[in-house]
C-alpha cells in the first residue's frame, strides 16, 4: 500500500524493503476551507511511461472526475509520480515526486495557479502552524536505487510566492512530517531517528532515536506522538512506538507479531483510534490499549487507506496490477463496505475537502 515503495521507477516490493516500513500516508487532515463534499484520490500513474493525477470523488452525487486538474486546465498533465498532496485553506499543494515540483491549484475546480520548482524528488508537504504563510516539503537526496540514496532535507516554502526560501538536513529518505508543540517532527524512512524542526524558526533542533526507520506518525488527542517503524524482514519486527514530546526519550513500544512490515499509520477524527496495515488487514486500536489488536477491522491489504474527518468513513485503495486504473473503496466506521470507484492508475491515498 504505499507509495513511498516506489517513488521513481523502483517496483513497490524493492524500495518497501529498501525504504523501511510503514506505508506512507498519515492522518487525513479535517478539511482546510472546504465544506467536506469532495475526496480527492492521490494517483502516482504509471512508473515507467506514464503521468500521474488527482482524481475527485464528489460524496454527495459519488460522481468521479478521473483527472482533476486535466479536466480544469485544458488537458494539461501533473507530472511523472504524483506523490502526495496537501491543502492549505482553499489551495490544493500536489507533490509530484519524479518531475521535483509542486503545482499549487484552486479548490475545488483544480484550476492551476503556480508551480514550486527547485525540489528535488519531493515527497510530503505540511502547512507551519507558525505561520499560515509558510509550508515544508520532504525531499529525498541521491539515488535513484540501487545508487545509494543519502541524507535528504526539509525546504521551507513561501505559500506567498510560491518559491523555496530555505532547506535543512534531515535523515535519509524522509517521508511524512507532522506538526505539535510549536515543532515539526519529520518521518525518516532511511534513518532510526526522527527529526525535529523548530516551526517558528525552521532550524532543526533536536533528534529522537527509534528502535528502527519509520515513514508515518501522527499526534494522538492527548499530544502524544505515534510511530510506526519498520522491521528489517530478519529478526526486528515492525512496531509502534509512542511518546510524549516533553520527554521524547521515553517510548512506549509495542511490536507487530512477526518480522513482516506494517504500514500505513493513521488516527481517526477524535484522536482516539489508531489504524495500521499489517498482513492481510487493516487494524484499529484505542491510544489507551496496552497490546495490539489480533483480529483486522477489514480483511484485506490497501495500497493507501485514509479516513473521511467529517464522516469517519473509511477510505482504501486498491492499485490492483499498477499499470490499469484502481479502485476507491469506500467503508463504514464499524468497517462494513459500503460502495467503490474507477480512478487511475497507483492510487495511493485520499485527501479530503
Amino acid at each position: 500500500m504505499k507509495n513511498l515503495f516506489r517513488p521513481l521507477l523502483l517496483s513497490a516490493a524493492a524500495l518497501s524493503f529498501l525504504a523501511s516500513c510503514s506505508d506512507d500516508n498519515n492522518t487525513a487532515p479535517a478539511p482546510s476551507g472546504g465544506s467536506g463534499q469532495y475526496a480527492f484520490v492521490i494517483n502516482e500513474g504509471n512508473f515507467t511511461n506514464g503521468t500521474g493525477s488527482v482524481s475527485r470523488f464528489d460524496k454527495s452525487t459519488k460522481a468521479v472526475t478521473t483527472d482533476a486538474f486535466g479536466s480544469a486546465n485544458n488537458g494539461a498533465v501533473l507530472g511523472s509520480v504524483v506523490q502526495s498532496m496537501g491543502v492549505v485553506g482553499t489551495t490544493g499543494y500536489v507533490v509530484v515526486n519524479n518531475s521535483n515540483k509542486i503545482e499549487v491549484v484552486s479548490l475545488p475546480d483544480f484550476k492551476s495557479k503556480a508551480t514550486i520548482s527547485g525540489l528535488n524528488q519531493p515527497r510530503y508537504f505540511l502547512p507551519s502552524t507558525a505561520n499560515a504563510l509558510k509550508g515544508y516539503v520532504t525531499e529525498w537526496l541521491g539515488g535513484p536505487y540501487p545508487a545509494p540514496y543519502t541524507a535528504g532535507r526539509v525546504s521551507t516554502i513561501d505559500l506567498a510566492t510560491n518559491k523555496v526560501i530555505s532547506s535543512v538536513g534531515v535523515g535519509t529518505n524522509p517521508e511524512r512530517l507532522v506538526a505539535t508543540a510549536g515543532n515539526i517532527y519529520v518521518a525518516n524512512s532511511g534513518s532510526a531517528f526522527l527529526t525535529v524542526i523548530n516551526d517558528a524558526s525552521g532550524a532543526v533542533t533536536n533528534t529522537i532515536a527509534l528502535p528502527s526507520p519509520a515513514s508515518s506518525l501522527v499526534v494522538d488527542k492527548n499530544g502524544a506522538i505515534w510511530v510506526l517503524c519498520s522491521t528489517d524482514y530478519v529478526s526486528t519486527p515492525a512496531s509502534l512506538v509512542r511518546f510524549n514530546p516533553a520527554t521524547p526519550t521515553v517510548l512506549t513500544r509495542l511490536p507487530l507479531p512477526t518480522v513482516g512490515s506494517g504500514g500505513g499509520l493513521r488516527i481517526g477524527p477524535d484522536g482516539q483510534q489508531l489504524y495500521y496495515g499489517y498482513g492481510k488487514g487493516e487494524y484499529r486500536m484505542n491510544i489507551t490499549d496496552t497490546a495490539l489488536p489480533t483480529t483486522p477491522l477489514i480483511r484485506r491489504s490497501f495500497y493507501g487507506f485514509d479516513i473521511d474527518p467529517t464522516t469517519g468513513q473509511l477510505y482504501g485503495t486498491d492499485a490492483l496490477n499498477y499499470a490499469s486504473p484502481g479502485r476507491l473503496i469506500r467503508y463504514q466506521p464499524d468497517g462494513t463496505k459500503l460502495d467503490s470507484a474507477t480512478v487511475q492508475v497507483s492510487p495511493n491515498g485520499v485527501v479530503f475537502y
